[in-house]
């Protein structure tokens, strides 16, 4: 058996751990349940934004990078694979029920029909409630009589890269490695010998879910804690960035974030997920975590900032969930725009990626109801009048508008991107 490696799940994530694999020497073979993504990989053409991203589908696909539609990922093209890595983790979380495991499930079931789990090394590299990858062995025991240790391996090693950096950190940072068995860890550090970034040996996997569990649930507490000491400035008159910044100067103790609107895929869901494993303490209690109170902080500032708008022709300024990246998903705008058409307003929105590919499409649920929609800010300000502007991202390429929104209504300043401009609500300004 050849070293080859097939990634299952070409997205945000998979893809660029995929390309930087085949970049490293291996051959890889990528699968993805979007036929319209495989088409596009095979033109060699980049399903979204990603420093470096481009210049790896051109150098690897047909060559050391394969991308495949789950037809075309048969028994034959799978027969040389020695390692499986799949990206795609739990979306459907209707905590304090079970989260739903079926499309992992699905997956295995996939495989296991393709003979494709016996003699190979199963690395789950994604977001799981903690005890997942022990429920994943247990499936695949109990549906095909394989054992893992000695029919397959087993490993859960969590991604922990960010959109903008992603190929840069999959070859840097420090890869966890929690093994259901002793094999899948020398497997395991084999493979990721040849991607580069340290090796952190775990005991097993429930440690390794439970570090990327911490991982992103303290990143979203941080956040969400800036977020509630700038609405208390602001009911309280005092500027929070003076306040933040005399705080952590010269003060190692403290490395109190800016505030801004907490939001994404990973930081959306992660506290959540996190949460599965809190409902296991004893005695119960009536305080939730601190990372859930944190969740239901961050989506407090939607009503907070809807109690801020004035009149009814509403712009929203910004759909991503970050600056300066081409993903809407779980972005803070989404409630946002929701609850603002549910309050009868008439909305508006804009963002310089807006329609660019699959990630950038507006939300099913408020796609119909929008009033008007555009990727030029300045375009929208002077062909409309709006009643109020809400600046939700801090784009890169709006940093200087703050002179062209005087006097086109009020604008709320999620940000504190315009700090000079007078007649702005600002999070921790106040009026």
């Amino acid at each position: 058996m050849e070293d080859e490696v097939l990634v299952i799940g070409l997205g945000r994530i998979g893809l660029p751990v995929a390309l930087v694999t085949a970049d490293s020497g291996l051959v890889v073979r990528g699968v993805d349940a979007s036929d319209i993504s495989i088409a596009a990989l095979k033109e060699r053409r980049a399903p979204f934004e990603e420093p470096g991203l481009s210049e790896l589908i051109e150098k690897h696909v047909g060559k050391n990078f394969l991308p495949m539609t789950w037809d075309e990922a048969t028994t034959a093209n799978l027969a040389n694979v020695r390692w499986i890595v799949i990206t795609i983790g739990v979306h459907v979380l209707p905590w304090p029920d079970p989260a739903d495991l079926s499309i992992l499930y699905s997956i295995i079931n996939g495989l296991m029909q393709r003979d494709g789990l016996k003699g190979r090394t199963l690395i789950l590299r994604t977001t799981l409630p903690v005890g997942t990858t022990s429920l994943i062995a247990e499936h695949i025991e109990e549906t095909t009589g394989l054992c893992v240790g000695n029919d397959f391996n087993l490993a859960f090693i969590p991604e922990r890269l960010v959109e903008g950096m992603a190929i840069q950190e999959e070859r840097s940072l420090p890869k966890i490695i929690g093994p259901v068995n002793t094999e899948a860890l020398t497997e395991a550090k084999e493979l990721f010998s040849h991607i580069g970034g340290g090796l952190i040996e775990m005991s097993d996997s429930d440690s390794a879910e439970f570090v990327k569990l911490i991982d992103n649930a303290w990143r979203h507490t941080r956040f969400a804690f800036a977020n509630d000491a700038a609405v208390a400035a602001s009911a309280s008159g005092v500027d929070i960035i003076e306040v933040i910044n005399a705080a952590n100067q010269d003060y190692d103790r403290n490395s109190v974030a800016l505030p801004g609107p907490v939001s994404g895929y990973c930081l959306g869901k992660d506290p959540l997920i996190f949460e599965y494993a809190f409902q296991n303490v004893e005695p119960k209690r009536e305080l939730p975590s601190v990372w859930l109170t944190a969740l239901r902080s961050s989506q407090a500032l939607v009503p907070w900032t809807i109690s801020r708008v004035k009149g009814n022709r509403i712009l929203v300024a910004g759909l991503s969930f970050k600056e300066d990246i081409d993903d809407f998903r779980m972005s803070f705008s989404e409630p946002l725009i929701e609850a603002l058409l549910d309050a009868g307003h008439e909305v508006s929105v804009c963002d310089p990626e807006l329609g660019r590919n699959a990630y950038t499409q507006l939300w099913p649920e408020v796609a119909s109801r929008i009033s008007s929609s555009g990727t030029d800010l300045t375009i929208m300000l002077n062909e409309a009048k709006y009643d109020t502007i809400i600046m939700a991202v801090r784009h890169s390429i709006w940093r200087d508008l703050g002179a062209d929104l005087i006097g086109k209504g009020l604008v709320v300043d999620l940000w504190n991107s315009y700090r000079n401009v007078q007649n702005m609500e600002r999070i921790g300004l106040g009026s």
